[in-house]
């Protein structure tokens, strides 16, 4: 057909159902790592039901979406809750911190991609540069700490006591900071752990490495916000509905941007998740 001109993305646009055309529309993506494996039962997944030795200290809190509580540690991230999906049934095999890590690297996918290492325990500085280099066009920009902060297999809610309240400032601030220069719409937001935290406290005071379910946090780049995916179970040891694997998220970005993974890559084993596009 003259004047017509189809070229492989167009092709797979058209192909994808009408959701999954409409989630391409990121033109940058901020990558936060949370790296050591955050816990999600004292983040975005607690059980204030469960028993303490599983529950740990911390309590609970309403946030934005009716029936979502975070734990009170994110006060901030509750209150902006109707921007964010939560993805509460990440779940892998993989407990090792190197080889879970890069079941989410995403980088060599994407050609005009940076890496920030984040210095200290306090973001800010990182995701604000982050979002600057997103506003000069950047496609992709990984945030990740010198250290793996939340790896905590002893006194863990001392630690997280000050870890929760600083990432809940530092994603905040980089959400409303988008929002204010009108990127958010097209700047995807992730936040994820390469893995979560056992259900049970150990004797040490601490949670330890756990890939049966974990959480992560996504927003901003079309999607709809203000939505929960997965569900796990009453301990959170196991995911009951909508499991995703890391290579899953990473697959999801990298359409999310318009681009394919590498052959080979854990992201090409992985699925699109129309559900988060939807």
């Amino acid at each position: 057909m003259a004047g017509f001109s189809l070229t492989r993305r167009s092709f797979f646009a058209a192909l994808a159902p009408g959701p999954l055309a409409a989630g391409r529309g990121a033109r940058a993506a901020i990558v936060i790592r949370l790296s050591g494996g955050l816990s999600h039962l004292d983040s975005f997944d607690p059980k204030p039901a469960a028993p303490r030795h599983i529950r740990g200290p911390f309590g609970a809190i309403a946030t934005a979406i009716p029936g979502v509580v975070f734990s009170e540690h994110l006060p901030r991230l509750a209150e902006r809750a109707g921007r964010l999906t939560v993805v509460r049934s990440m779940c892998s095999g993989e407990t090792n911190h190197e080889r879970a890590s890069g079941l989410l690297d995403i980088t060599s996918a994407v050609p005009d991609s940076r890496r920030i290492v984040a210095e200290t325990r306090r973001l800010d500085r990182a995701l604000l540069a982050a979002c600057r280099l997103a506003a000069r066009g950047v496609r992709l920009v990984v945030v990740e700490p010198r250290e793996p902060y939340y790896d905590t297999h002893a006194a863990a809610f001392t630690t997280l006591a000050r870890l929760l309240p600083e990432l809940d400032v530092a994603l905040s601030t980089l959400l409303d900071e988008l929002e204010e220069r009108t990127l958010l719409a097209s700047t995807l937001v992730a936040a994820a752990g390469e893995f979560g935290r056992s259900p049970r406290i150990n004797p040490q005071g601490g949670r330890d490495h756990h890939a049966g379910a974990w959480s992560a946090m996504l927003a901003g780049g079309g999607l709809t916000g203000g939505r929960v995916l997965g569900v796990t179970d009453e301990w959170g040891a196991r995911v009951s509905a909508s499991p995703v694997r890391p290579e899953d998220l990473a697959r999801t970005i990298l359409f999310a941007l318009g681009c394919e993974p590498r052959p080979g890559s854990a992201a090409s084993r992985g699925r699109v998740l129309a559900e988060v596009l939807a």
